[in-house]
């Protein structure tokens, strides 16, 4: 007999299954979402290639580190607050002068952190540039971890490229006198963002009346290389001198055949103790010619002359900038500059070597991604 305690149970049983399927399908529902958000939010990217294969290198970046921060502040000291371009191209030139390129161990591919780059002073491609993202992500610099086939560089995002060009060319100017420089026959300085070659003469010497002293060139005109001559003199003497700038060396030969020679006439000085002066934008490699022009053959009348003659030969750039161009791409509306660690101590914020294949720009922090080309 089906009675009413019956009843109620078979009601209870039944019901409770039914809660349960509820819960089960509300949790199920919970999990779902979070799934869903947890997708949305970029925070899960085990199927995706692309994140996959960059997963190792943004995995040794390192975004909030006080010591890396303090180096990036030290290394950008020089700038004007908040000039991020000015901030871009110290920390890149830092990188490119600084470290070294090294390939990786026959054995494999071997991914170094910042510190360990720091501590041997090279590595590859890809560690050069998870140094050079570092840096400029602890001074609040977007980037991106750019990845091709065969290679490894990074963009900086929200860049001036008509502010930047200036420092570029200020550092190549810089290489530029460096690498002079290192040719120990040559002194190289810079000035006003000009290279200058000096060529020292220090002498002392006795000069007697109607003779005549000369140091310069052989009068060549000055090729691409070189723009002009800028030439500085301090001299004194015993008894007055004549000076006379000359663009020849040809000009002294005439001279002492008594025979009219070419000067600069703004330059020249009669009867002189003392001569403390420049002959400035010479277009030939000319001189310096002293003249003891005191006739009497009396033995008081002899000079004795003391000569500093600089030569300033100012060095022209024109072909370090040929065809340069500021390489940068669009992302989020910001332009996004090429920077490449292993281009060399004359590569440069922009510099694109243009490597094959598909170049994947990759936010080290979103892990958001977009193909470049």
């Amino acid at each position: 007999m089906f009675s009413l305690f019956t009843f109620f149970r078979y009601i209870g049983k039944h019901k409770l299954s039914y809660m349960k399927k509820k819960h089960y399908q509300t949790t199920g529902l919970i999990i779902m979402i979070i799934l869903n958000i947890v997708f949305l939010s970029g925070c899960l990217h085990n199927d995706d290639p692309v994140v996959t294969r960059a997963q190792p290198y943004l995995n040794e970046i390192n975004l909030n580190d006080v010591e890396l921060r303090a180096q990036a502040v030290s290394i950008v000291s020089e700038c004007p607050t908040g000039d991020k371009e000015c901030q871009v191209n110290k920390i890149y030139r830092y990188v490119v002068e600084n470290y070294d390129y090294y390939s990786d161990p026959r054995t494999g591919e071997f991914i170094q952190s910042p510190a360990e780059t720091m501590q041997i002073r090279g590595g590859d491609c890809e560690d050069l540039t998870i140094v050079l993202v570092s840096l400029l992500e602890n001074l609040g610099i977007k980037t991106y971890f750019v990845l091709t086939p065969d290679h490894a560089y990074c963009l900086a995002c929200d860049i001036d490229t008509e502010n930047l060009w200036q420092y570029i060319q200020e550092s190549i100017l810089i290489q530029a006198s460096k690498d002079l420089g290192q040719n120990e026959s040559l002194n190289v300085i810079m000035d006003k963002g000009n290279i200058f070659i000096v060529q020292e003469k220090q002498q002392t010497f006795v000069l007697q009346p109607g003779e005549i002293f000369y140091y310069g060139g052989d009068g060549t005109k000055f090729n691409s290389s070189i723009k002009y001559m800028n030439v500085q003199y301090n001299i004194t003497s015993s008894v007055p001198l004549s000076l006379y700038v000359v663009p020849s060396g040809k000009d002294y030969e005439l001279m002492t055949l008594g025979r009219e020679f070419a000067t600069y006439p703004s330059c020249n000085q009669k009867k002189s103790l003392e001569i403390s002066d420049s002959c400035n934008n010479l277009q030939n490699h000319g001189g310096l010619i002293l003249e003891n022009d005191n006739k009497y053959m009396d033995p008081n009348m002899d000079a004795i002359v003391d000569v500093n003659i600089k030569f300033y030969f100012c060095y022209s750039p024109d072909n370090l900038f040929d065809d340069q161009e500021i390489v940068y791409y669009k992302a989020n509306d910001q332009d996004c500059i090429v920077l490449d660690p292993t281009a060399g101590k004359y590569g440069y914020p922009g510099f694109n070597g243009n490597p094959e294949g598909k170049k994947i720009a990759i936010d080290p922090v979103s892990k958001e991604y977009f193909y470049m080309d």
